[in-house]
């Protein structure tokens, strides 16, 4: 057993272990002997605020351990009558032992397990075959607190720079103007500006994965992964529904078979003076496109193909709608968090109200048209929670 009383100066040893490990929140304190009195705990107690728990030994062996509210619990209701009773009689047997050197969140769930059919909270602790100390069920939890906030930034961090954008010379045939909104720290958005080495071909995308939080922010890595390997190996003659093609089959080899990821996508090619719009299970494709006598003509394209992750696109014929680019051309593309924003009362905000704001920013700057789409955002939800990530890409010639 580890006396830390043998020692000149008492160690932190949770230090020595890494911040996982459940040694890193275990509180090192001295066995008190199955013996002693009530009175003696009491008096361990109040010398000792910061202890909620304390181990029970007899000869040498760990045999339970006794919690603070229940010595607590004694002296507010004649306590003196316990204090020739052992100690064994009031403590909580050690049903579960950890390990120091195991991982919190592998026993977490039989830690959260024994609290909810036994009502324990702490719990013994042993390093190389000695007893180490006691952890709380409270203590483990606010860990598992910590770890997952610092691996949910991680996942932020890494799905950001994903979406940075790629370094390469300004068109000056289209610029991109992106407002995204996550309901989350990550998400299932993912959007791209993408240009082949030749400055001829360009990538417009929008996607949405199913799901939510860290699982749908995996997937989206799955489709920056694609872009990613696109930069260095680019298939020569390869464009437009081939491109889709790849990209299908890529996101089935790379995301579990129930994940699927739906896509707006606008291959631009400025030597032919053509874009090529795809729908793949996505929200509609709103495009503006100017006519005579200052007169906006506007098209809807609704899903034509199905979402990718499905490997069947390459079946598909007839994709892709061609659209001439002229002068003032606009395709509008977006995801479903916005068309499903909810007021407090549940009103959602519909395809209507979103292709009608889509529209109002027609010719506004990038700057103007934020603030429109915050404004509608933040007025039309008001305190009521954001479910679904909002991303809305405007793509103008």
């Amino acid at each position: 057993m580890i006396n830390l009383s043998q020692l000149e100066h008492k160690p932190n040893l949770q230090e020595e272990f890494a911040y996982r490990q459940i040694g890193s929140v275990t509180t090192q304190t001295e066995s008190v002997d199955v013996s002693s009195t009530i009175e003696y705990v009491l008096n361990f107690f109040n010398d000792n605020p910061e202890m909620h728990a304390v181990p029970i030994e007899r000869n040498g062996v760990l045999i339970g351990i006794l919690e603070k509210s229940h010595v607590e619990r004694m002296n507010q209701s004649a306590w003196s009558r316990f204090w020739q009773k052992d100690l064994d009689s009031y403590i909580d047997t050690p049903l579960l032992s950890l390990r120091a050197d195991d991982y919190i969140e592998k026993n977490i769930e039989r830690a959260m397990g024994l609290n909810t059919d036994k009502g324990v909270r702490f719990f013994a602790v042993y390093y190389r075959k000695s007893f180490f100390g006691i952890v709380g069920l409270h203590e483990m939890l606010s860990r598992i607190t910590e770890i997952r906030a610092h691996d949910m930034a991680k996942a932020k961090m890494v799905q950001q720079h994903l979406l940075t954008p790629q370094e390469k010379a300004a068109s000056s045939v289209y610029s991109v103007q992106t407002w995204n909104r996550m309901a989350n720290e990550v998400g299932g958005d993912f959007y791209k500006d993408f240009s082949f080495s030749d400055g001829k071909r360009h990538i417009v995308a929008c996607f949405d994965v199913s799901g939510k939080n860290v699982a749908a922010s995996l997937s989206t890595m799955a489709i920056g992964g694609f872009f990613n390997a696109l930069t260095m190996f680019e298939p020569e003659g390869v464009f437009g529904k081939e491109i889709t093609a790849l990209m299908d089959r890529f996101v089935q080899n790379m995301t579990p078979s129930e994940m699927f990821i739906t896509a707006a996508l606008c291959y631009i090619d400025t030597d032919k003076k053509v874009a090529y719009v795809q729908n793949c299970g996505h929200t509609p494709i709103y495009i503006f496109v100017p006519g005579d006598n200052g007169k906006i003509a506007g098209k809807t394209m609704n899903a034509n193909m199905p979402p990718l992750g499905m490997g069947i696109i390459e079946s598909e014929e007839n994709t892709a709608l061609e659209i001439d680019i002229v002068r003032g051309l606009r395709i509008m593309l977006y995801t479903d968090g916005l068309s499903d924003m909810v007021t407090p009362d549940g009103e959602r905000y519909d395809d209507e109200r979103t292709r009608a704001l889509l529209a109002s920013t027609y010719g506004k700057s990038a700057k103007e048209s934020a603030a429109i789409y915050k404004k509608a955002a933040d007025s039309w939800m008001g305190d009521a929670m954001q479910s679904d990530d909002i991303t809305i890409m405007d793509l103008r010639f």
